[in-house]
């Protein structure tokens, strides 16, 4: 192991890391300035708001702000509507799910050994990287 490179690589990342800061802050700023004058345009049919820009030193250009649309079930909601067609119960799927709180009573009642938990509550290993220059 070198003492050295690993300190010139660590200066590296450090400086690499704050100039990433400050290219990702400035990015955000740009993006939000784009997303603002995108918002002056009509949107299209779909929604989509599109400006077709040239420039001299970048070439065509195009920027949507494209509009998406998702769908999620509002339960209480949908519950509200399937009671009052009375189809509730014909919508409702019973999932069966483990007890987390009812396996450590079943193990400290003596049900469970521990080698039953240990197998059960499988370890999982995993590392972080941290670099700090204070």
């Amino acid at each position: 192991m070198d003492l050295n490179d690993i300190k010139s690589n660590v200066r590296q990342y450090l400086r690499l890391k704050d100039e990433v800061g400050v290219l990702t802050t400035r990015q955000t700023e740009l993006k939000k300035r784009l997303l603002n004058s995108l918002d002056e345009i009509e949107p299209d049919d779909r929604g989509h708001r599109v400006l077709n820009v040239t420039d001299d030193l970048v070439g065509e250009v195009r920027l949507t702000k494209q509009r998406r649309v998702s769908k999620t079930l509002d339960m209480d909601v949908a519950e509200e509507i399937l009671k009052n067609k009375k189809i509730y119960d014909q919508c409702i799927n019973m999932v069966p799910v483990l007890d987390e709180g009812a396996i450590m009573s079943a193990f400290y009642e003596g049900y469970l050994t521990e080698n039953d938990i240990d197998t059960m509550f499988a370890a999982k290993e995993s590392y972080a990287f941290l670099v700090d220059n204070n």
